[in-house]
């Protein structure tokens, strides 16, 4: 969900409902369907309203101590503003998760602050502009030995509609302003030995991407892109018998034409929490974040952490520009006991005064 500066909101009812097939009429647990009705109020978008599926299941009639949950989320969201944004993603685990389906697909349209490109003040730069995105980010993994996967991942972006008025968006001109659309490809390897996509609480990932966008592909722009995402988990008892502590580094390394929607930015409800989604935006970014995730009383869980990025010029020039800290805490609404779904409510700072309020399902890493 878009990091929205929440006054207001309400989730009901947190219930999990059965899936009646001919499966699960044998086992009901094997299909878990949460549904999130939501009400919220921001500066931004005043009153606005909608609904999130989130659903988690096994592709195996047995369970094994091997193959990993599935797990799917799909939302719509509409405001008196008339603003909309609606997304589905899924993470799909074959049987001994010999094979892995990653997707995500994105219809927006939603005013947003425009910041500038590569400077250390965007408030000078601030801007308010409008578009209509769609994106789609399609991965394909084989296993190759173990937790050891490989294949390939596609990619779409169509910016359209662009309007920022005669604002500092117009006047910078960065590539793709009066919008563009962009389909790349890329090799892929990943490393996978989480316990829970939901909630892992020891275990291993690392996500390594190569893409090409190509100009015989009819892009707008041509560009090369390296996206490597690494974490690691580590289960305490410190306060409850599923504590954690969770470790992210992210590099987003760019070379050629790329247009700014497509830089490495900084913020939103998973990298770098406490910034406005593109306050900072460069065309390389190495980010690393650190989180306590802890149980305190039945289904009421907390989180405290800390993070910082760096925004170089090259991929090996690494404090050009000053260093982008953030920290934070949140809350948690445990919705599924067995795959450990929580709501999550957190509230991240950053420096020159940002800070976000954010409301999601799952964890942001």
């Amino acid at each position: 969900m878009r990091n929205l500066r929440i006054v207001l909101f309400l989730i009901c009812p947190l219930t999990i409902i059965p899936c009646y097939s001919q499966d699960t009429l044998k086992n009901h647990k094997r299909f878990r369907v949460t549904p999130l009705p939501v009400i919220y109020y921001s500066p931004e978008t005043r009153l606005g309203f909608g609904a999130l599926v989130a659903a988690n299941f096994e592709t195996i009639k047995v369970p094994d101590s091997v193959t990993l949950s599935s797990y799917a989320q799909t939302y719509f969201l509409y405001t008196i503003n008339k603003q909309y944004d609606w997304g589905t993603s899924t993470r799909i685990y074959s049987p001994k998760n010999k094979f892995i389906f990653s997707g995500k697909f994105n219809y927006t349209y939603f005013p947003e602050y425009y910041f500038g490109i590569a400077t250390e003040h965007p408030l000078e730069k601030k801007d308010t502009i409008s578009y209509d995105r769609l994106a789609a980010d399609l991965r394909f993994y084989w296993k190759l030995k173990s937790r050891y996967f490989a294949g390939f991942a596609a990619r779409f972006n169509n910016i359209q509609n662009v309007d920022s008025g005669v604002g500092c968006l117009s006047q910078d001109k960065p590539l793709g302003y009066t919008g563009y659309w962009i389909q790349g490809f890329a090799p892929t390897f990943l490393i996978e030995t989480r316990d829970s996509f939901v909630y892992p609480r020891k275990g291993f990932y690392l996500e390594a991407l190569y893409y090409v966008y190509p100009s015989w592909s009819g892009s707008s722009y041509g560009f090369q892109s390296v996206k490597l995402d690494v974490r690691k988990y580590y289960p305490v008892k410190w306060l409850s018998d599923i504590d954690a502590l969770a470790f992210q580094f992210l590099a987003n390394v760019n070379t050629g034409n790329v247009p700014f929607k497509d830089m490495a930015d900084i913020g939103g409800s998973n990298t770098m929490r406490g910034y406005y989604t593109g306050y900072y935006r460069y065309k390389n970014l190495y980010a690393f974040q650190a989180e306590y995730r802890a149980n305190i009383w039945k289904r009421v869980g907390f989180t405290v952490w800390a993070g910082a990025a760096l925004t170089p010029e090259k991929w090996y020039t690494f404090f050009d520009h000053s260093v982008k800290p953030n920290a934070g805490i949140g809350l948690r609404l445990m919705l599924n006991q067995k795959d450990k779904l929580n709501v999550r409510v957190d509230q991240g700072f950053g420096k020159q005064g940002q800070n976000g309020f954010y409301l999601d399902i799952a964890e942001a890493y």
